[in-house]
């Protein structure tokens, strides 16, 4: 069973749902909002070569310059026929990576990734949630892949996605594969981080995030749950482009545009409150940390957080 998304105009890119706009589509329907209420601002010829991708897509995003582009390892021999590797970015990141690329008469690339631009001025103010574009949209910015990795930019991934996809997926028989935080079990938890790190600024928001969660359904972790957590670590996900998982994507960013871009405090409410259940296999942390390397962000970029105090 194929989803199908609806299409509208709005003044942002997911649309502004309601909250109880946003409940009523966690049922067992066929037409779900997914964003692209506005277009989103890739040149056609970068559309039509994601198009091209038919099997496994790996997909990163740097916007606001807050990352390094980290070359994947332990590729085979033939995976950058068999893959598409794309990064997405801004302008600003553009510009400093411009010594870097390949001919200017050539689809900018460097090393793997083929980089896709993205003008940002008509999406949202903040870098982090508009890279959650591609983290969550994933299954329709490339319509005809059949799975999928994210990686966040931080990350360097160590061995061969294909190996991964097999592994963790297919051979699991589940609609997404992530890994589980390394210390907390329960959404409130991560939120409390959330806040005492200053990883988000607006600290009512945050409480009124998970008020509104637990007022409709989340329910703290306790071992009688089908999931060994309740927080990933959403830095690295699998997916297979199902019904499931690309129905779980689009309900996940529709949460993140009405509250903030951390998706890991999104993660559990919509997990367990939708239907059908999404088969999810949260792999332990020890194999998250063969799978790649993670890195520092870089760390003289304030501007995402500045921008939304002013």
């Amino acid at each position: 069973q194929s989803l199908k998304y609806l299409q509208a105009k709005s003044d942002s890119f997911g649309g502004n749902l309601t909250l109880q706009n946003r409940l009523s589509y966690f049922g067992d329907r066929d037409l779900y909002p997914c964003g692209f209420f506005q277009q989103f601002p890739i040149h056609r010829s970068d559309g039509m070569a994601m198009e091209r991708c038919g099997g496994l897509v790996v997909a990163s995003a740097i916007f606001g310059d807050h990352d390094k582009i980290r070359q994947p390892m332990g590729l085979g021999s033939k995976t950058l026929d068999l893959v598409c590797f794309v990064m997405f970015v801004d302008d600003a990141t553009l510009t400093r990576l411009h010594l870097l690329l390949n001919s200017p008469n050539q689809r900018p690339r460097i090393g793997a990734w083929n980089l896709v631009r993205v003008p940002t001025q008509s999406l949202y103010g903040d870098p982090a949630m508009n890279g959650v574009i591609p983290k969550y949209l994933i299954h329709r910015l490339f319509p005809n892949a059949k799975h999928s990795i994210w990686i966040d930019a931080k990350m360097q991934l160590a061995v061969d996605p294909l190996l991964l996809v097999h592994a963790l997926v297919v051979k699991e028989g589940v609609d997404m594969a992530v890994s589980r935080h390394p210390f907390f079990l329960h959404t409130l938890e991560e939120a409390m981080a959330t806040a005492r790190w200053k990883k988000w600024w607006d600290i009512e928001g945050l409480r009124i995030q998970m008020e509104t969660y637990c007022e409709n359904g989340l329910q703290p972790w306790h071992s009688s749950k089908s999931f060994p957590t309740d927080v990933p670590d959403s830095a690295v996900i699998l997916r297979k482009h199902s019904s499931g998982s690309n129905k779980f994507s689009c309900l996940v960013f529709n949460e993140l545009e009405a509250f903030n871009p951390r998706d890991q405090l999104a993660f559990a409410f919509v997990r367990d409150k939708m239907t059908p259940r999404i088969r999810v296999n949260m792999f332990e942390v020890q194999v998250f940390e063969r799978i790649a390397v993670e890195y520092r962000h870089n760390m003289n970029h304030n501007h995402s957080v500045q921008k939304q105090q002013q």
